[in-house]
């Protein structure tokens, strides 16, 4: 059984055009009426912001014109002479009154002599000054006034300034100076200009850049944070810290302002630009939904007449001819029409179809049979990958194992020392690859077959001799990250063991390599011998006595490069010292060694370094050996340094 729907169509029309009507309107004025509303109230923030900007900068202007003043006023010859000959007094009394007119925002001057007793003053009274907490606090701090800084106080007593009772405001005191310099650089002053400014004074100033119903107060800044007052129900209040940093004042002058800004008078006129919208909005709703009444009543006659072409096409009968008031309905009506015909015809085509699928059935079932001979050539197919992606996961399963080893062998290098580097790393590439000898050493590849290992300058750290298989070229990504890795920690040791002034090796290498020398000589049993150099620069003390560390590091530099210019591949150079090298000759008799230090000898008869002027010196350094076919493991160094000392004094006593 059918149910009757609930809603017609007629009333989902009715409520699609509403909604269509009104949703946009209320949307539109939802939208106008907040953007009016934010831009309002941020032309509303941005006079606020204006406001205390603009009384900020004029604090600063009037404070910086009053300062100005005061370095004029301090500074005249006639108030300074006035201190001591009351002749000049009227003068006194007029340069107050030009300065106090130089500002609006001066209350009071009082010129003090130099005991801090009052001799003039301009609206103050000097009774109730004299005996005031403010004169006790100014004349404390002298050092201040022997700067020639101003120094800003404040104060909170009455009948300081004739005419007001506030007891509130900020006193500038400035030493008067008769341009003279006590010792050490001090002033002395002869006298001091006390300046009063209450508080209420700069109030009443500033009051013009506010509108009527709106105030802003001024107060001393106690503590290290501005505490902030709520806020008033009616109104906006903004408290501000205010630092007034003048190049004359001692210590910058802290303020408390706060400013109380009034809503009312700041958003009449976006109050009064809402009213209007709203009363638009409302007419244009109501209008809006008048006529879509209208134009709904005028389409549900046209809905009336084809729903009952529809329940005569539904009951079997032919409908009367009608002329519908829109071409869409006149459209449907002919459509209900060959539906008709349509759907008779269909009938027929579905027994015929019928007929035709008996015949497919039949051929589904042979097309089943072939497809169970599919599935079993399938299943053997699966069989084939299933196995390949095993052996598949096995290799990934292998070169994860690999990575693991290569990030647990450079934990270990840590703790391994320079020398010991070759057989641990061959131990290491051996259990990775296990088909390949492996040679580690620290010098070029040369005609081997291998790679040389590269600092990020390029240096050469050392060769890696292998020839590569088929296994190592399905693991380049492992063997890649473990030759990166271990050209990170060779260049690590490079820097450690390197020289910072020169291209040679630091006492560090020099150590390590002494120590593997004894050690190769000791494992051939005297069969291997190496020779051991000391040199050290002669002259270098007085060369930085005389010119400088420059010149002293340009004469270590010479030496350096013609030492590095006699050697061959068969001589390992460090700097050991400041000025001391140190030479390690490996598979060198006594006698060989005793050819290379003859050769530098004569090697560095001419040699010569120059300064930035181009002036030339005379370089030389002192050279001491010994070797391990006749001299004990132990005492080589001390051996080798004995005589360098000794050439070093044979080359001073014949200088």
């Amino acid at each position: 059984m059918i149910r009757r729907p609930f809603l017609s169509l007629r009333k989902v029309f009715t409520y699609v055009l509403l909604v269509t009507t009104l949703v946009p309107l209320l949307f539109i004025s939802h939208f106008l009426t907040n953007s009016i509303g934010e831009k309002l109230l941020n032309q509303k923030e941005q006079q606020i912001q204006n406001a205390v900007s603009t009384i900020a900068q004029e604090i600063v202007v009037e404070f910086d014109r009053i300062q100005q003043s005061l370095n004029w006023l301090s500074r005249d010859r006639f108030n300074i002479q006035a201190l001591d000959n009351i002749l000049y007094s009227s003068v006194v009394m007029h340069n107050l009154t030009r300065f106090s007119e130089l500002s609006s925002l001066i209350n009071s001057v009082y010129i003090l002599n130099d005991d801090w007793e009052p001799l003039y003053d301009l609206n103050g009274r000097s009774y109730y000054f004299e005996n005031s907490k403010l004169l006790q606090e100014i004349s404390k701090n002298k050092s201040v006034y022997e700067q020639g800084l101003t120094a800003a106080r404040f104060y909170t007593e009455p009948n300081l300034i004739k005419g007001i009772a506030t007891s509130n405001g900020v006193a500038l005191v400035t030493p008067m100076l008769p341009y003279n310099l006590e010792g050490s650089g001090r002033y002395r002053a002869s006298g001091y200009v006390v300046v009063l400014i209450s508080f209420d004074t700069i109030e009443k100033h500033f009051q013009h850049f506010l509108l009527k119903d709106e105030s802003f107060s001024v107060k001393q800044h106690v503590g290290e944070k501005l505490k902030i007052t709520p806020e008033v129900s009616d109104s906006d209040r903004i408290d501000r810290l205010f630092v007034l940093n003048n190049t004359f004042f001692s210590s910058p002058l802290k303020l408390d302002i706060s400013y109380q800004f009034s809503d009312f008078s700041r958003l009449k006129e976006m109050k009064s630009t809402l009213v209007a919208l709203f009363t638009v909005i409302g007419w244009t709703f109501v209008t809006v939904l008048f006529i879509a009444m209208g134009i709904t009543r005028w389409i549900s006659k046209a809905f009336l007449e084809i729903e009952k072409t529809i329940f005569s096409y539904a009951s079997n009968q032919e409908p009367k001819e009608k002329q519908f008031q829109f071409t869409e309905f006149n459209r449907m009506a002919i459509v209900l029409s060959k539906m008709r015909v349509t759907i008779q015809n269909q009938l027929l085509e579905l027994k015929n179809t019928n007929n035709e699928l008996n015949k497919s059935q039949e051929l589904i079932e042979l097309n089943n049979k072939k497809l169970s001979s599919f599935n079993q050539e399938l299943e053997v197919q699966v069989t084939k990958q299933t196995a390949q992606i095993s052996d598949a996961l096995q290799r990934e399963e292998l070169n994860k194992n690999n990575l693991a080893a290569v990030i647990e062998f450079g934990s270990i290098y840590k703790t391994l020392s320079y020398r010991n580097l070759p057989d641990k790393v061959e131990q290491q590439l051996q259990q990775l690859f296990p088909d390949i000898q492996w040679e580690l050493r620290f010098k070029p590849l040369g005609d081997h077959f291998g790679i040389q290992i590269l600092s990020s300058k390029d240096k050469l750290l050392a060769s890696l001799r292998f020839i590569s298989t088929p296994q190592l070229e399905e693991h380049q990504l492992v063997f890649k990250l473990f030759v990166k890795q271990l050209s990170s920690w060779l260049e690590l040791v490079d820097v450690a063991r390197s020289d910072a002034l020169l291209k040679c090796g630091n006492r560090k290498a020099f150590d390590e390599d002494l120590a593997h020398y004894q050690k190769r000589y000791r494992d051939t049993e005297a069969g291997w011998n190496f020779g051991l150099f000391i040199l050290d620069v002669n002259g270098l003390k007085a060369i930085n006595d005389q010119y400088g560390h420059d010149l002293g590091d340009e004469l270590i530099r010479t030496c350096s490069r013609h030492i590095s210019e006699q050697l061959t591949q068969n001589e390992a150079f460090y700097r050991i010292g400041g000025d001391e090298f140190a030479l390690l000759t490996k598979g060198m008799t006594w006698k060989e060694c005793t050819s290379l230090a003859e050769k530098l000898q004569l090697h560095q008869k001419s040699l010569t370094f120059f300064d930035k002027e181009g002036a030339n010196y005379e370089a030389h350094y002192s050279i001491g050996w010994s070797c391990s076919d006749n001299t004990e493991l132990f005492k080589m160094f001390t051996v080798a340094d004995e005589h360098m000392y000794r050439d070093k004094k044979a080359y001073y006593l014949n200088v």
